[in-house]
Protein backbone atom coordinates (compact mmCIF):
# COMPACT_ATOMS: atom_id res chain seq x y z
CA UNK A 1 0.00 0.00 0.00
CA UNK A 2 0.97 3.40 -1.02
CA UNK A 3 2.32 5.53 2.11
CA UNK A 4 -0.08 8.87 1.87
CA UNK A 5 1.54 12.02 1.12
CA UNK A 6 1.75 14.61 3.91
CA UNK A 7 0.05 17.78 2.35
CA UNK A 8 1.40 20.24 4.19
CA UNK A 9 4.98 18.87 2.89
CA UNK A 10 3.77 18.65 -0.64
CA UNK A 11 1.94 22.02 -1.39
CA UNK A 12 5.29 23.79 0.29
CA UNK A 13 7.15 22.96 -2.97
CA UNK A 14 8.39 25.95 -4.97
CA UNK A 15 5.75 27.54 -7.29
CA UNK A 16 7.18 27.04 -11.10
CA UNK A 17 6.68 30.18 -13.02
CA UNK A 18 8.85 30.78 -15.80
CA UNK A 19 7.89 32.42 -19.69
CA UNK A 20 6.76 28.82 -21.13
CA UNK A 21 5.25 27.34 -18.50
CA UNK A 22 4.34 27.74 -14.66
CA UNK A 23 3.04 25.03 -12.27
CA UNK A 24 2.27 24.32 -8.59
CA UNK A 25 1.25 21.97 -6.48
CA UNK A 26 -1.95 21.71 -4.88
CA UNK A 27 -3.84 20.55 -1.88
CA UNK A 28 -7.73 19.70 -1.13
CA UNK A 29 -8.89 18.53 2.04
CA UNK A 30 -12.26 16.33 2.69
CA UNK A 31 -13.04 19.79 4.88
CA UNK A 32 -12.18 22.29 2.25
CA UNK A 33 -14.23 23.66 -0.36
CA UNK A 34 -11.53 24.24 -2.73
CA UNK A 35 -7.78 23.73 -2.58
CA UNK A 36 -6.43 24.84 0.47
CA UNK A 37 -3.64 26.86 -1.47
CA UNK A 38 -4.95 28.32 -4.44
CA UNK A 39 -5.16 32.05 -4.06
CA UNK A 40 -7.76 32.29 -6.95
CA UNK A 41 -10.62 30.17 -5.02
CA UNK A 42 -13.18 28.26 -6.83
CA UNK A 43 -12.88 29.68 -9.75
CA UNK A 44 -14.01 27.89 -12.97
CA UNK A 45 -12.15 29.03 -16.21
CA UNK A 46 -10.53 28.65 -19.20
CA UNK A 47 -6.76 29.08 -20.38
CA UNK A 48 -6.27 31.02 -23.70
CA UNK A 49 -4.39 29.43 -26.15
CA UNK A 50 -2.80 27.61 -23.58
CA UNK A 51 -2.84 24.24 -22.32
CA UNK A 52 -3.03 22.78 -18.76
CA UNK A 53 -1.61 19.48 -17.50
CA UNK A 54 -3.21 17.91 -14.24
CA UNK A 55 -1.46 15.13 -12.57
CA UNK A 56 -4.09 13.32 -9.72
CA UNK A 57 -0.62 12.08 -7.28
CA UNK A 58 -3.51 11.29 -4.33
CA UNK A 59 -6.58 10.86 -3.80
CA UNK A 60 -9.77 11.05 -6.41
CA UNK A 61 -11.87 14.55 -7.89
CA UNK A 62 -14.45 14.82 -10.57
CA UNK A 63 -13.74 17.39 -13.02
CA UNK A 64 -15.27 18.91 -15.79
CA UNK A 65 -13.63 19.56 -19.01
CA UNK A 66 -15.44 20.91 -22.28
CA UNK A 67 -18.88 19.15 -22.31
CA UNK A 68 -17.16 15.78 -20.42
CA UNK A 69 -17.43 15.37 -16.41
CA UNK A 70 -15.79 12.13 -15.26
CA UNK A 71 -14.19 10.95 -12.41
CA UNK A 72 -10.39 10.68 -11.80
CA UNK A 73 -8.06 8.43 -9.55
CA UNK A 74 -4.68 8.82 -8.59
CA UNK A 75 -2.13 7.94 -11.23
CA UNK A 76 -4.49 10.11 -13.70
CA UNK A 77 -2.42 12.11 -16.22
CA UNK A 78 -5.07 14.58 -17.43
CA UNK A 79 -4.38 17.30 -20.78
CA UNK A 80 -6.76 20.35 -20.96
CA UNK A 81 -6.26 21.54 -24.42
CA UNK A 82 -6.09 25.57 -25.01
CA UNK A 83 -9.66 27.94 -24.83
CA UNK A 84 -11.51 24.15 -22.72
CA UNK A 85 -13.44 25.36 -19.70
CA UNK A 86 -12.27 23.35 -16.45
CA UNK A 87 -13.74 22.87 -12.96
CA UNK A 88 -12.79 20.42 -10.12
CA UNK A 89 -14.52 18.60 -7.54
CA UNK A 90 -13.50 16.87 -4.10
CA UNK A 91 -14.00 13.20 -4.15
CA UNK A 92 -13.82 10.34 -2.10
CA UNK A 93 -12.09 10.39 1.62
CA UNK A 94 -8.69 11.00 0.84
CA UNK A 95 -6.96 14.69 0.60
CA UNK A 96 -6.28 15.68 -2.99
CA UNK A 97 -2.51 16.12 -4.48
CA UNK A 98 -2.96 17.90 -7.46
CA UNK A 99 0.22 18.86 -9.77
CA UNK A 100 -0.35 21.19 -12.34
CA UNK A 101 1.72 23.03 -15.28
CA UNK A 102 0.30 25.45 -17.98
CA UNK A 103 1.89 26.44 -20.49
CA UNK A 104 2.57 28.73 -22.42
CA UNK A 105 2.58 31.27 -19.46
CA UNK A 106 0.94 34.20 -21.44
CA UNK A 107 1.97 37.59 -19.73
CA UNK A 108 -1.62 39.24 -19.70
CA UNK A 109 -4.32 36.44 -20.56
CA UNK A 110 -3.36 33.56 -17.89
CA UNK A 111 -7.17 32.46 -17.44
CA UNK A 112 -10.74 33.52 -18.37
CA UNK A 113 -13.57 32.98 -15.79
CA UNK A 114 -15.88 35.80 -17.48
CA UNK A 115 -17.69 35.78 -20.77
CA UNK A 116 -16.72 32.31 -21.39
CA UNK A 117 -17.84 31.35 -25.38
CA UNK A 118 -19.97 28.37 -25.74
CA UNK A 119 -17.26 26.59 -27.72
CA UNK A 120 -15.13 26.39 -24.40
CA UNK A 121 -18.21 24.07 -22.86
CA UNK A 122 -17.64 21.53 -25.88
CA UNK A 123 -14.86 18.54 -26.48
CA UNK A 124 -12.90 15.85 -24.28
CA UNK A 125 -9.25 15.60 -22.60
CA UNK A 126 -7.15 13.15 -23.29
CA UNK A 127 -6.01 11.17 -20.64
CA UNK A 128 -4.23 7.85 -18.97
CA UNK A 129 -2.83 6.09 -15.86
CA UNK A 130 0.73 6.74 -15.62
CA UNK A 131 0.95 3.30 -13.57
CA UNK A 132 -1.08 1.45 -16.22
CA UNK A 133 0.23 2.28 -19.94
CA UNK A 134 3.60 3.90 -21.51
CA UNK A 135 1.69 5.33 -23.81
CA UNK A 136 0.88 9.58 -22.21
CA UNK A 137 -1.02 12.13 -23.93
CA UNK A 138 0.82 14.91 -25.34
CA UNK A 139 -0.28 17.91 -27.64
CA UNK A 140 1.85 20.98 -29.25
CA UNK A 141 2.69 22.36 -26.15
CA UNK A 142 3.80 19.21 -23.71
CA UNK A 143 5.35 16.15 -24.65
CA UNK A 144 4.87 13.56 -22.01
CA UNK A 145 6.87 10.79 -21.14
CA UNK A 146 6.93 8.22 -18.34
CA UNK A 147 11.10 7.32 -17.93
CA UNK A 148 12.65 4.51 -15.36
CA UNK A 149 15.99 4.67 -14.85
CA UNK A 150 17.58 0.73 -13.25
CA UNK A 151 20.32 1.45 -9.91
CA UNK A 152 23.15 3.13 -11.55
CA UNK A 153 21.70 4.27 -14.82
CA UNK A 154 21.76 7.79 -16.01
CA UNK A 155 20.17 9.98 -18.87
CA UNK A 156 22.60 11.35 -20.85
CA UNK A 157 23.18 14.95 -20.28
CA UNK A 158 21.40 16.81 -22.59
CA UNK A 159 20.52 20.51 -23.41
CA UNK A 160 17.05 21.95 -24.90
CA UNK A 161 17.35 25.40 -26.77
CA UNK A 162 14.28 26.51 -27.40
CA UNK A 163 12.12 23.77 -24.54
CA UNK A 164 11.98 24.14 -21.35
CA UNK A 165 11.77 20.64 -19.21
CA UNK A 166 10.45 19.57 -15.92
CA UNK A 167 10.56 16.71 -14.21
CA UNK A 168 8.38 14.83 -11.38
CA UNK A 169 9.30 12.06 -9.71
CA UNK A 170 7.20 8.96 -9.35
CA UNK A 171 9.16 6.42 -6.91
CA UNK A 172 12.24 5.73 -6.12
CA UNK A 173 15.10 8.03 -5.80
CA UNK A 174 17.72 10.22 -8.08
CA UNK A 175 19.63 13.00 -8.16
CA UNK A 176 19.40 15.67 -10.67
CA UNK A 177 22.33 17.86 -11.90
CA UNK A 178 21.30 21.35 -13.51
CA UNK A 179 24.40 23.55 -14.53
CA UNK A 180 26.55 23.48 -11.87
CA UNK A 181 23.94 22.88 -9.14
CA UNK A 182 23.22 19.54 -7.88
CA UNK A 183 20.19 17.43 -5.68
CA UNK A 184 18.35 14.59 -4.55
CA UNK A 185 14.94 14.26 -5.62
CA UNK A 186 12.35 11.60 -3.72
CA UNK A 187 8.51 10.37 -4.69
CA UNK A 188 6.35 13.43 -5.68
CA UNK A 189 9.48 16.00 -5.77
CA UNK A 190 9.71 18.15 -8.84
CA UNK A 191 12.22 19.85 -10.62
CA UNK A 192 11.85 22.64 -13.49
CA UNK A 193 14.82 22.93 -15.85
CA UNK A 194 14.69 26.30 -18.29
CA UNK A 195 15.91 26.16 -21.60
CA UNK A 196 19.77 26.40 -22.74
CA UNK A 197 20.65 24.57 -18.92
CA UNK A 198 22.49 21.51 -19.45
CA UNK A 199 21.05 18.97 -17.12
CA UNK A 200 21.28 15.47 -16.34
CA UNK A 201 19.27 12.73 -14.18
CA UNK A 202 20.66 9.60 -12.97
CA UNK A 203 20.01 6.69 -10.04
CA UNK A 204 22.08 6.35 -7.71
CA UNK A 205 19.90 4.15 -5.49
CA UNK A 206 19.37 0.57 -5.39
CA UNK A 207 15.40 0.64 -6.66
CA UNK A 208 14.44 1.56 -9.88
CA UNK A 209 13.84 5.74 -10.93
CA UNK A 210 10.66 6.57 -12.17
CA UNK A 211 10.09 9.90 -13.38
CA UNK A 212 7.59 12.00 -15.79
CA UNK A 213 9.34 14.27 -18.26
CA UNK A 214 7.13 17.06 -19.39
CA UNK A 215 9.41 18.99 -22.37
CA UNK A 216 7.40 21.96 -22.82
CA UNK A 217 7.84 23.72 -26.59
CA UNK A 218 8.55 27.57 -26.86
CA UNK A 219 5.19 29.37 -27.39
CA UNK A 220 7.55 32.51 -29.35
CA UNK A 221 8.30 30.11 -32.47
CA UNK A 222 5.74 28.70 -34.57
CA UNK A 223 6.09 24.93 -33.96
CA UNK A 224 8.44 25.17 -30.69
CA UNK A 225 11.59 23.48 -31.72
CA UNK A 226 12.14 25.22 -35.25
CA UNK A 227 12.84 29.00 -35.64
CA UNK A 228 10.10 31.46 -37.76
CA UNK A 229 12.28 32.02 -41.03
CA UNK A 230 11.33 35.33 -42.54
Amino acid sequence: MTAKIDHQTWMNQPLLWGERVRGRSLAWTPDAHWFINDPLGPVPHTHEDATEIAYLTQGSMEIQIGSSKRIYRAGDLIIMPPDMFHNYWFHGEDTVCLFVLVAPNHKYKRFRHESIPSVAYEGDAPYANVFETDVLPSNHHFHCERVTLEPGAAEASRMLDLQDRVIYVLSGAGRIQVGNLSGALAANQYQYIPATYAHQISNPGFEPLTYLSFIITDPFTQHGTELVKE
